[in-house]
């Protein structure tokens, strides 16, 4: 299946891309080369020969995910840049930097210095097109000295980083920015050589179109975003929550805000299939669905939701963390690999 027929030249052009998810924290397959391995609770048996990532958010019950693993058919070399380590070849690139938290007031300086290295980073190879991005940091809503939230501070901060590393891609990442419970700024992400092709969602503002104020800079993020590799298409799909338009629908009933969720995914596929040719499955091609709750209480009302809208065989983990908005419960992320 291919992204769409302007892909199909530069698919085989370049490497493949595959993902592959476990219920343990297994080592990579030997002799394949590995641009990523991401753990998730135990981290016994991390591979320190590749780029290893552990995401410190605590997992919750009704998950069968601990680890994924990125295989490309091409030699990798690793590297470093400030504080960014990477793994990378010609046309892809996975990084990874954690920067301690500083005191409240200071938070704006430290996210802007992570994307400031991140597209240094980018700059130094051939991969400056961010394709995903994963960022986690404590207090998400938590407001600073400046009368404004961490999560606005943070959305500044990357459009300031991005206006002054001269990299003027219009193609969003697709997204997640979840608060944790670790005492750091973690991101890691997905780069290339060639642009993704952003999906937005009929049902929702773009988040980049946000209403904005003096103090709110706009979320630079995709809905989702569709990459044709030389054997597998990916759809990065960002983490998406109860939002139509870009209100908050459901108040204070995590069962709605869950299954609207899953709605909003569910049309950004058909939508990704109408506008770009694509074929994904809906149910068949997801290859995980990540899912981020804000109270443990929720878990098994949440667990039953998600038995009832997936199939059986469908990986997912439930992590704790806490959403950009207040009066949001839950929120999820998923890939397509077709």
């Amino acid at each position: 299946m291919t992204a769409s027929d302007s892909n199909t030249s530069l698919s085989r052009t370049i490497p493949d891309l595959k993902v592959t998810v476990h219920e343990s924290p297994v080592l990579p397959v030997a002799g394949h080369p590995v641009l990523a391995c991401l753990y998730f609770g135990n981290p016994a048996g991390r591979d320190e020969d590749c780029l290893s990532i552990q995401t410190h958010l605590d997992i919750l019950p009704g998950s069968n995910l601990f680890s994924q693993f990125w295989y490309t058919g091409q030699d990798i070399t690793q590297g470093q840049h400030e504080s960014v380590w990477y793994t990378y070849s010609p046309h892809m690139l996975f990084g990874h930097i954690r920067l301690p938290c500083p005191g409240p007031g200071s938070f704006r300086q430290l996210a802007r210095q992570a994307y400031r290295e991140i597209y240094g980073c980018l700059q130094g190879t051939a991969c400056t097109h961010l394709l995903r991005t994963w960022n986690y940091f404590p207090g998400i809503t938590h407001q600073g000295e400046d009368r404004t939230s961490r999560y606005n501070s943070f959305c500044s901060a990357r459009l300031q980083a991005m206006q002054a590393s001269g990299i003027g891609s219009r193609i969003y990442p697709a997204a997640t920015v979840i608060g944790s419970q670790h005492d750091s700024l973690q991101v890691y992400f997905l780069a290339s050589d060639t642009p993704g092709i952003a999906v937005e969602n009929p049902r929702q503002t773009s988040a980049y179109d946000y209403p904005v104020t003096d103090t709110h800079a706009p979320p630079l993020f995709s809905r989702g975003v569709l990459k044709a590799w030389s054997r597998h298409t990916h759809f990065y799909v960002s983490g998406t929550a109860s939002i139509i338009g870009h209100e908050t629908q459901h108040v204070d009933d995590v069962g709605a805000q869950l299954n609207e969720s899953l709605n909003n995914i569910e049309t950004l596929v058909v939508h990704a299939n109408d506008r770009h040719h694509t074929q994904l499955n809906a149910q068949d091609d997801l290859l995980y669905m990540k899912v981020y709750v804000r109270h443990h209480k929720d878990v098994p009302h949440i667990n039953t939701i998600l038995a009832a809208r997936l199939p059986g065989t469908t990986p997912r983990i439930l992590l704790q963390g806490d959403m950009c908005r207040d009066d949001l419960l839950v929120e999820i992320e998923a890939l397509y690999q077709a």
